[in-house]
C-alpha cells in the first residue's frame, strides 16, 4: 500500500510540476508579466519567469525517476515552491487583486479561494512524498 501510495505521489506531483513547467517555457513574457501581477517583487518577476519553469522542469522529473534520496529532494523543493506559491495566491487574494493565477502559463485562469486550497493539496502530497519516502529505520 506504501510503494503504491509512494508511485501516485511521485508520478502525480512530478507529472504535475513538469506540466507547470513545460507550460511555462511556451510564453516566458506572459509568464512574467502573471508574476509581477502578484506585486511581490515585481522587479524580480523577469528573472523568475526564465528561471522557475527549469526548476519545476527539473525537480518534477528528479521527484519521478530518480533514485529515493533524489526524489525526496526534489520533493523537498516542490514543498518549498508550493508554500511560496500558496503565500503569494494567498496574500494577493487578501489584498483583493484580481489576476490570473500563471500556475499553467496562460490558461490558468483567475485566483480564488479553491487555487488556495489546490496549493494546499499539492503542498501536502509534496511534505507526505518527503515524510513517506524515506529509508526504513535500521533500529
Amino acid at each position: 500500500m506504501r510503494i503504491a501510495l509512494l508511485c501516485i505521489l511521485r508520478l502525480g506531483l512530478g507529472g504535475l510540476f513538469v506540466y507547470a513547467g513545460a507550460a511555462k517555457l511556451a510564453d516566458p513574457v506572459q509568464f512574467a508579466i502573471a508574476i509581477g501581477n502578484y506585486r511581490i517583487f515585481p522587479s524580480l518577476a523577469p528573472w523568475a519567469a526564465v528561471i522557475l519553469p527549469h526548476v519545476e522542469i527539473g525537480c518534477g522529473l528528479a521527484t519521478i525517476v530518480l533514485p529515493r534520496a533524489w526524489a525526496r529532494s526534489g520533493a523537498l523543493v516542490l514543498f518549498g515552491l508550493m508554500l511560496t506559491f500558496t503565500g503569494a495566491v494567498s496574500i494577493a487574494l487578501a489584498r483583493g487583486i484580481d489576476i490570473d493565477c500563471g500556475c499553467f502559463g496562460g490558461q490558468s485562469g483567475p485566483i480564488t479561494g479553491l487555487t488556495v486550497a489546490r496549493d494546499m493539496a499539492l503542498l501536502g502530497a509534496a511534505l507526505a512524498l518527503v515524510v513517506l519516502d524515506r529509508e526504513p529505520s535500521s533500529v
